[in-house]
């Protein structure tokens, strides 16, 4: 009798120490454990409380300040379900479950930001933190089967003086629509461009103005300022003492090696381009519009380029 009491007493010893032991882990210890997590360790280890989200907060910004610079891919859409495919700087693959991607389209990519269209909402999204900030819906909004939506933001949508310009093309003609809202405001503003047939491959925000470019160095710009749309050329400079806007579009080496790195079969794949910040000029990834697979429903992979970031926000931020 006293030794089943005393195997009793153990076991529930041994319970109350298992319930017990990761809350009361000495806090510093829990920096030094996530610095050793691979990436899809270190989002559950984020994920788990807010003490552990704080402590992963140095090997977090590793992640973003990686040398390279280059941004990560992810694959979604697939299979009509939540279920993605990770791919990092390095080419290393991960599967990662993000239920906000299923059936979802990535219309803008910026600064760990995506925004993205799904069931007939458009909301910012941070892949890593799952942070997520609703916008309101444009009233006719073309549906998401019209090719051409793309999207560009001003800065961080958790900044006071965002804007967020959308074009898309109306439906059987060549005309353009873009779709302005600016943060606080409860509609958007639509404006006009006629006769534009080109495909927009790459958008990007300067000083006041969103451009959006083609493949035949045309652009349209949208001028925040004057709430006026206009036509240009892309003009090259020749010397570094020209004035310029400071973008650059990707090499052709750069885009082969970034797909080479993806080591995925793409195939009819659409993919969201991204801006991403450089040292004297910002290079554009350009966006890889797709038309829609042909059959009954059969969902087509979507992806987006976006740079690892770890946004977190305390609430539900009212747009």
């Amino acid at each position: 009798p006293d030794e089943n009491v005393v195997i009793s007493t153990r076991s529930s010893t041994r319970d109350q120490l298992t319930t017990r032991e990761w809350n009361d882990l000495p806090s510093e210890l829990l920096p030094s454990i996530a610095d050793r997590l691979g990436i899809i360790e270190l989002l559950r280890f984020r994920g788990v409380c807010k003490d552990w989200n704080f402590a992963s907060s140095t090997a977090s910004a590793e992640i973003e300040a990686l040398p390279n610079r280059d941004p990560w891919f992810l694959l979604y859409g697939e299979n009509n379900n939540s279920q993605c495919t990770l791919v990092t700087e390095s080419g290393k693959q991960y599967i990662i479950t993000i239920p906000e991607m299923d059936g979802a389209t990535c219309l803008a990519s910026s600064q760990g930001w995506l925004l993205l269209y799904r069931e007939g909402l458009i909301f910012f999204f941070c892949p890593f933190s799952r942070a997520r900030i609703d916008l309101p819906v444009p009233t006719k909004f073309p549906p998401m089967g019209i090719s051409d939506h793309v999207a560009v933001f001003s800065t961080p949508p958790t900044s006071q003086d965002c804007v967020v310009c959308i074009i898309c093309r109306t439906n059987k003609t060549d005309d353009l629509e873009l779709y302005v809202i600016h943060r606080g405001a409860t509609s958007w503003t639509k404006h006009k461009l006629n006769s534009f047939p080109n495909k927009i491959e790459c958008a990007a925000y300067h000083n006041g103005v969103f451009y959006y470019f083609d493949n035949t160095d045309l652009m349209v710009c949208f001028s925040i300022k004057d709430r006026s749309i206009s036509l240009g050329k892309v003009r090259y400079v020749k010397s570094s003492n020209e004035r310029c806007i400071p973008l650059r579009f990707i090499s052709n080496v750069e885009k082969e090696d970034m797909k080479k790195r993806l080591d995925l079969e793409l195939g009819d794949v659409s993919t969201c381009g991204t801006t991403v910040s450089c040292l004297n000029a910002d290079k554009m990834v350009p966006y890889e519009n797709r038309a829609n697979a042909k059959g009954g429903g059969t969902r087509r992979s979507k992806g987006v380029w976006f740079q690892p970031r770890f946004h977190q926000i305390d609430k539900m931020l009212s747009w």
